[in-house]
C-alpha cells in the first residue's frame, strides 16, 4: 500500500520571513493582569483619601471657638463642674479634668527642666504624629485627644508636663485630691506675673502635683480639695506677654493652665 504524501507549499514570502506567531494569551492570564492594576489604582485612591481625611481630621481636631461660643461656655462653666475625665496618670494617682471640658481648646504635652519631675503617662489619643495615631474620632471614653509638642530648647521628657488649653478666665479645679501644700508668686521668665499652687495628693507624701498661670486664687493653704469639685482659681491671661506654645494648636493665643508632678524627696523615688 502506497502512503499518501502531503506536499505543503511556502510562498517565497513565508520561506523568508522567520516565525513570528506569538503564544495567545489566555483570558485568565488577561484578567489577572488588569485585577491588579485595578487594585494599584484603587491603593492609590486609597491614599490620596487616607491623607484627605487625616488632612481635615487635623484641622477639626482643634476646636474654633469664637468669642460668642466662649462667652456662653464661661457662663455655663461658672456653674458647672468639669466631667470626671483622667487626664494623665503619674506613679500611682491620675491627673483628673481641671477645667470644663467644654472650656478646654487642646490638650498639649512637652518637656520641661528639673531633675525631680514624674513622667506623666497621657490617657487618650494623640492628635498628631504617625498617620494611624493621628487617625479618628476621639471618644470621652478613650480619653481626651492631645498633641505632643516641640521641645522648644528644653530638656527632659517628652511628656513631662501637661498644658491644658482654656481662655482666660475660665475656672480652674483641683485635678487630684489632696491638700493645698503650696501658693507662690512669681514672675514669669522675668516678664509676667504669675502663680504656683502645690498639691499633695492623697495617701502621696513624696509626691506633689505643680500648677501654674493661675489668676484670681481661691485656695488657701492647708486647704483640703477634691479632684474636679474644689475651685482653686482662674486661668491667667498671658496674652502680649509671652508667646504661649499651645497657640499653636488653637484657635486663640493659647493661654492655658500648665501642670506637673514631682517628687519632693529623689532619695525616696521608687
Amino acid at each position: 500500500m502506497k502512503k499518501a504524501t502531503v506536499v505543503i507549499k511556502l510562498s517565497p514570502d513565508m520561506a523568508l520571513e522567520p516565525h513570528t506567531l506569538q503564544p495567545r494569551v489566555s483570558s485568565r492570564y488577561r484578567f489577572r493582569w488588569h485585577s491588579a492594576a485595578f487594585l494599584a489604582t484603587m491603593f492609590v485612591l486609597a491614599l490620596v483619601a487616607l491623607a484627605a481625611v487625616i488632612a481635615s481630621s487635623r484641622a477639626a481636631s482643634t476646636p474654633l471657638l469664637d468669642e460668642h461660643t466662649m462667652a456662653a461656655a464661661r457662663e455655663v462653666a461658672s456653674t458647672h463642674e468639669p466631667a470626671r475625665i483622667p487626664l494623665a496618670a503619674a506613679g500611682e494617682i491620675h491627673l483628673m479634668l481641671p477645667i470644663f471640658e467644654q472650656e478646654v481648646t487642646a490638650v498639649g504635652y512637652h518637656p520641661v527642666d528639673g531633675d525631680n519631675l514624674i513622667t506623666l503617662n497621657p490617657i487618650g489619643r494623640q492628635l498628631n504624629g504617625s498617620l494611624i495615631s493621628g487617625f479618628g474620632q476621639v471618644t470621652q471614653g478613650d480619653g481626651p485627644g492631645y498633641f505632643l509638642m516641640e521641645e522648644g530648647g528644653r530638656f527632659g521628657a517628652a511628656t513631662c508636663s501637661l498644658d491644658v488649653g482654656a481662655p482666660a478666665g475660665t475656672v480652674v479645679f483641683a485635678p487630684v485630691d489632696g491638700i493645698v501644700a503650696g501658693i507662690r508668686t512669681y514672675n514669669l521668665r522675668g516678664e509676667c506675673p504669675d502663680t504656683e499652687v502645690r498639691i499633695q495628693p492623697r495617701n502621696q507624701s513624696n509626691m506633689v502635683v505643680v500648677m501654674t498661670h493661675i489668676g484670681n486664687i481661691q485656695a488657701t493653704l492647708g486647704q483640703p480639695v477634691r479632684a474636679g469639685e474644689t475651685r482653686l482659681g482662674s486661668v491667667r491671661g498671658l496674652d502680649g506677654c509671652i508667646e504661649q506654645q499651645l497657640g499653636r494648636y488653637t484657635y486663640d493665643s493659647g493661654n492655658h493652665l500648665h501642670l506637673q508632678v514631682e517628687y519632693l524627696n529623689t532619695k525616696n523615688q521608687p
